[in-house]
């Protein structure tokens, strides 16, 4: 039986990518977990990008705007909502201000089946 984890967000420290995203797994494989989860933060970005899992993204806070853009559609997102993104969905996050939020991907191993670019 696996053991519970508990993560609290006050304990991260933002490490942002140029690109303007922070991003903190903090359940996974390693964890005998058969998903992954973590936090993420996007502020004043725009970032292409394709999944390779499957991914349900939970909106936490919103400074000014979130979206998710896929297939030229614009999901405006709030605190609350949740969208599900199917794998080898190709979208854009697009943040004003700064946005955070809550994943939780499978299969847990996701970040070791990273494609080569």
């Amino acid at each position: 039986m696996s053991k519970v984890k508990l993560c609290r967000m006050a304990d991260l420290t933002q490490n942002w990518s140029p690109r303007g995203g922070s991003t903190h797994v903090q359940i996974d494989d390693k964890d005998g977990a058969s998903m992954a989860a973590g936090t993420v933060w996007f502020r004043d970005c725009d970032i292409p990008f394709t999944l390779w899992y499957d991914e349900v993204w939970i909106c936490h806070s919103v400074e000014t705007s979130f979206s998710i853009e896929v297939g030229g559609v614009e999901h405006a997102m709030q605190p609350g909502d949740m969208i599900w993104l199917p794998k080898d969905t190709p979208l854009r996050y697009k943040s004003k201000g700064t946005t955070t939020g809550f994943f939780a991907v499978t299969p847990p191993n996701w970040e070791a089946l990273r494609p080569a670019v």
